[in-house]
């Protein structure tokens, strides 16, 4: 069976890159897409932007880049589909997310892979057992480096790959050649106008 492809996005102002697409613009009325909100420095959610993209999308998800429980209710309360919160959030944070809400998404951000070490690396597996135990199945691993995100899932243990639902949003925009499937794919395609 094929892995689900979703159309992934940045916001940016009032748009979505790449293709620049607005957030009222009625191409995305019945589309499931995946929106990171990349926000630094502390600034606040885009509150209006995302009831906006929840009132004018079929199935919105997504990444307020968030470790706070607070901000992925506020998501699902401005009609969000299904919101991420980030893998190292405090654990607590993470309980309290995934207790208020099943629409809850755990996003496992990658820097870089392999680690510089084999301890670094059998600590992040640990990690990921461990933070399956307070999550929910869905998780999404993105990167920003081209070969991180297959380079991670083709020398993920098997007990790793089957704790959770795995979506991988690669940098390189497309699906990528791996030897197993994951649940899904976040990708950065044109959409049909």
């Amino acid at each position: 069976m094929a892995a689900q492809q979703i159309r992934r996005f940045v916001l940016i102002g009032d748009y979505l890159e790449p293709d620049h697409i607005h957030i009222r613009d009625p191409v995305l009325a019945a589309q499931k897409i995946y929106v990171e909100v990349r926000r630094t420095g502390g600034l606040p959610l885009p509150f209006e932007h995302i009831k906006d993209l929840a009132n004018n999308t079929a199935h919105l998800i997504i990444d307020p880049f968030t470790v706070s429980h607070e901000e992925v209710i506020d998501c699902i309360m401005l009609g969000a589909k299904e919101v991420c919160i980030d893998a190292g959030a405090p654990r607590r944070e993470l309980e309290l997310a995934f207790a208020a809400s099943k629409y809850v998404i755990t996003r496992v951000w990658l820097q870089s892979w392999p680690p510089e070490d084999e301890e670094a690396m059998q600590h992040h597996y640990s990690f990921l057992l461990d933070l399956a135990d307070s999550c929910g199945r869905k998780a999404v691993v993105t990167s920003t480096r081209n070969g991180i995100a297959e380079n991670w899932w083709e020398a993920l243990p098997d007990e790793c790959r089957k704790a959770f639902d795995w979506h991988i949003a690669p940098a390189e925009g497309t699906p990528i050649e791996v030897s197993i499937q994951p649940a899904g794919w976040l990708i950065h395609r044109s959409l049909s106008k």
